[in-house]
């Protein structure tokens, strides 16, 4: 085990110096890790050998299934209300590529069951690919995340059509295959790995949002991803598709700053996690199966292509993107990996020959789409990026918050000059502090606010944490701007934890301005609110 670790630690250095090389020149790292991989695997030098990857392979599931649970934000109900296009796009090229990589590896001599494999098969895409790729080009916008949602779909699609198709497929290949244990195997990999994945997400998602610290957080998804694999391993279950399904889940049915919070905090390891996937899935390749495609595997990367091209072109016009746009999408949907390879090995596995057949089709196919489809991808994702700024009517525009939450864990009284300025912007006003609506300030503040037109809120604080009752009344009100009037002890020259307001404005994506609250000094009357030196 310390050989195995010590080639992969050489593998991982080599790999990161490569992707920094490409990165000056502007080409995704992802490739660095997957050329490094292959010249260091055992189609190449041999640093690290077949039994070696063995060995590392519990290593490489993890991180597969946390990425794959991150990547579940991009298809949740949010993300796919928000671009429409991600579902119609996915469904419509992954039905293409099936019906016509099906018919053409047919009409060139394919064995039934080796077509219906590569059918279901070809429409997988690559959303881990496509997720670093955005990442490292530091693409942004709806285009960007709809891209790597369209993947995942598109895996989605795969992985449940798959586990149909396997059990045909079996007794096409074997007239004397048992059909019972044929249908078990479609339940237990398509249903299993669904079910698994929302009962994890569901769990997540209940016990993670009363969590404060994103240390903590972090550990308690991490313990669950690891329960979950080895419940996965322990049932013969698909791994990716329980932690697509999960992370979609989570993303569903949380609320939306704990969904933004919780996804926040894992992305903060990912960048180890792709160099651990990729440079290991690089050495993976064998560069000999290019070889190996035949006329059939040919047949199968030309019609792929074609396909996700045509369908990315309808589905997109289907789900309200310009013909343009949709055009760039099907091109930006020819990368393949992770999913389709571990699918086309499990087939091997499961039929035989023809499960080999397809595999070295498979594995041939994804050497190509992987080594260039992420260069056209992240060509496209740069030019795309460089067309919505130029399209900016102004840049220096600000748009003025049109709710404002003011918050504080005690009983204030709200400057007069921000009054003015809720005025002025014409924001609304929500109040958020210990008190009842009765009380005397309270009544002040209303009354103030009606004087100068400003429509104002009182919402009453109760006994809990105040970092997360802000972050939840945040989300309820859809506030714009959070202005916090937070406790700070004077005097304190180092310390070792955040304050409250500190722990807030990270987990909030809006503006927070804070104004602290000397705590030192003798106490004031409990009846009195505190005052400010501009208050008269």
């Amino acid at each position: 085990m310390t050989e195995t670790l010590g080639a992969f630690a050489v593998l991982a250095w080599l790999a990161y110096l490569a992707s920094r090389l490409l990165a000056r020149r502007h080409l995704p790292e992802l490739v660095g890790f997957l050329i490094v991989g292959a010249l260091l695997g055992p189609s190449g030098i041999e640093l690290v050998s077949e039994h070696e990857l063995a060995a590392l392979r519990p290593l490489t599931e993890i991180a597969l299934a946390i990425l794959m649970f991150v990547i579940g934000e991009r298809v949740s109900v949010r993300a796919l209300r928000a671009a429409r296009w991600t579902l119609t796009t996915g469904a419509t090229q992954y039905v293409l590529c099936a019906v016509l990589v099906f018919w053409a590896t047919r009409a060139v001599g394919a064995d039934r069951s080796v077509a219906l494999v590569l059918a279901a098969l070809a429409g997988a895409g690559a959303p881990m690919t496509i997720a670093h790729i955005v990442s490292s080009v530091k693409a942004t916008g709806n285009y960007a995340v709809g891209v790597v949602g369209t993947h995942a779909v598109s895996d989605a699609f795969a992985t449940t059509t798959f586990a149909a198709v396997l059990p045909i497929a079996t007794i096409l290949a074997d007239q004397d295959a048992d059909v019972s244990a044929a249908i078990f195997d479609f339940v237990q990999l398509g249903f299993g790995g669904a079910a698994l994945g929302l009962l994890g997400g569901w769990f997540i998602s209940r016990l993670g949002f009363q969590i404060e610290t994103s240390g903590e957080l972090l550990l308690f998804v991490l313990v669950h991803i690891l329960l979950g694999w080895s419940i996965a391993d322990w049932l013969d279950i698909s791994l990716p598709l329980a932690a697509l399904m999960a992370g979609a889940t989570a993303a569903s049915v949380s609320p939306e700053a704990f969904s933004l919070r919780l996804f926040r905090t894992i992305k903060s390891i990912e960048q180890p996690l792709y160099l651990l996937f990729f440079a290991l899935a690089g050495a993976s390749i064998h560069l000999n199966d290019l070889g190996g495609v035949g006329i059939v595997g040919l047949v199968y990367i030309g019609v792929r292509v074609g396909a996700k091209i045509v369908g990315g072109l309808i589905g997109g016009l289907f789900g309200g993107l310009g013909w343009k746009t949709a055009l760039r999408l099907g091109v930006n949907l020819t990368p393949q990996a992770g999913v389709a390879v571990g699918l086309a090995v499990l087939a091997s596995e499961v039929l035989g020959d023809p499960g080999a057949e397809a595999a070295t089709v498979v594995l041939g196919s994804v050497v190509l789409f992987e080594l260039v489809g992420p260069l056209l991808v992240a060509k496209d994702l740069q030019a795309s990026d460089g067309e919505q700024e130029s399209g900016q009517a102004d840049p220096t525009r600000v748009e003025l918050p049109a709710n404002v939450l003011i918050a504080s864990p005690m009983p204030i009284e709200i400057p007069e000059w921000l009054i003015d300025l809720a005025a002025r912007w014409r924001s609304r006003l929500v109040v958020y502090q210990p008190g009842e609506a009765e009380s005397e300030h309270i009544g002040n503040l209303l009354s103030r606010c009606a004087t100068k037109d400003v429509e104002v809120e009182f919402k009453p604080m109760r006994t809990e944490s105040f970092t997360g009752a802000v972050v939840r009344t945040r989300a309820e009100t859809q506030a714009d701007m959070v202005v916090l009037f937070a406790a700070r002890p004077q005097g304190a020259t180092s310390r070792l934890v955040l304050f409250p307001s500190e722990r807030i404005a990270r987990e909030l994506t809006v503006p927070v301005l804070t104004f602290p609250v000397t705590t030192e000094g003798p106490p004031e009357p409990a009846h009195k609110s505190r005052r400010w030196p501009w208050s008269t």
